[in-house]
């Protein structure tokens, strides 16, 4: 049997890869979050800052995991910037030096495909030979590609540790909740005026299925992960039968700084900066490796989530 510990396992994301691992009988689920009295049936959940080096170092030797699984991360786009950076580097910096020391043997980091960054000039699609291009007026963006870098540095200085460094494209799914599911269930949906950029999808469920084998499996590696097909906002806007009010993009940044600022809007000026671009990924090697096939393409996985917004 072995031990899995998930980092940010009280996320919706954690939860759901939580239940896939526990209901593998040859599985032992520890789990991390700074949320206290999470319950999840089947997991020893520790409640703990990632940011406390010396409580990490004391779970993991405690429960001598085999794989660490780190998707604890500061999701908030234009939130506190001091925070994500603690949280985003630092925490990884701790979990990953602890989980070494701990004698871990796999480790798995759920990075995103905002490492890519958004450029006018991004190809559909990236495959894993583009190198990323975070864009530092983002620091989602930027601090995957440094989170990446820091679990780098410090498995690779481990003999035989394994390391696998997931991009998922964006997710979507009934339990979504991020900036992106608060801004699709708004009553009018706003978009930047000009040639709309494709998006591409993937499903909560078929992530969680992605983790698992990353997880479970022997391969290693950096691995795009996405679901084929992409849609346009204006599309997402028609399919959910909502009004969609395409601005000027300065116009729309404006409404878009004022409206976070008097709490009325989700993201602000640098999302929407962030969504004009396309982030398009191939995602055939991790197809292959670990022998992928999502259940949803983009558009059926946008439109479940529609459906569970009438439920």
């Amino acid at each position: 049997m072995k031990t899995y510990c998930i980092t940010g396992v009280g996320g919706y994301l954690g939860r759901l890869l939580a239940n896939r691992l526990a209901a593998d009988a040859d599985a032992r689920v520890v789990g991390i979050d700074i949320v206290s009295g999470l319950e999840l049936t089947g997991v020893t959940v520790y409640q703990c800052d990632i940011r406390d080096a010396a409580e990490v170092s004391r779970i993991l030797v405690t429960e001598k995991p085999d794989v660490l699984l780190h998707l604890a991360f500061y999701t908030l786009p234009e939130g506190d910037a001091q925070a994500a950076k603690s949280i985003n580097i630092d925490g990884t910096q701790n979990i990953a030096r602890a989980a070494v020391d701990a004698g871990v043997g796999r480790f798995v980091l759920v990075s995103s495909a905002a490492v890519y960054g958004s450029h006018a000039n991004n190809p559909v699609a990236l495959t894993e030979q583009h190198m990323p291009r975070p864009n530092d007026w983002f620091y989602y963006s930027h601090h995957k590609a440094e989170q990446e870098r820091v679990m780098t540095d410090i498995v690779q200085q481990t003999p035989g540790a394994e390391l696998v460094i997931l991009r998922p494209a964006a997710v979507i799914g009934p339990h979504i909740d991020n900036p992106t599911g608060d801004a699709l269930r708004g009553s009018v949906l706003f978009y930047p005026r000009g040639v709309p950029a494709p998006i591409q999808l993937l499903d909560e469920d078929d992530v969680a299925e992605a983790f698992y084998l990353a997880a479970t499996g022997s391969r290693t590696g950096i691995f795009n992960v996405a679901a084929a097909g992409t849609l346009t906002y204006p599309e997402l806007a028609r399919l959910m039968g909502k009004r969609l009010m395409l601005l000027p993009y300065p116009v729309l940044a404006a409404l878009a700084t004022l409206g976070k600022l008097l709490g009325l809007v989700p993201v602000g000026a640098r999302t929407v900066r962030f969504i004009r671009h396309p982030i398009v990924l191939d995602a055939t090697e991790f197809s292959h490796s670990f022998n992928f096939r999502p259940r949803f393409d983009t558009r059926s996985a946008f439109m479940r989530f529609v459906a569970s917004l009438a439920s």
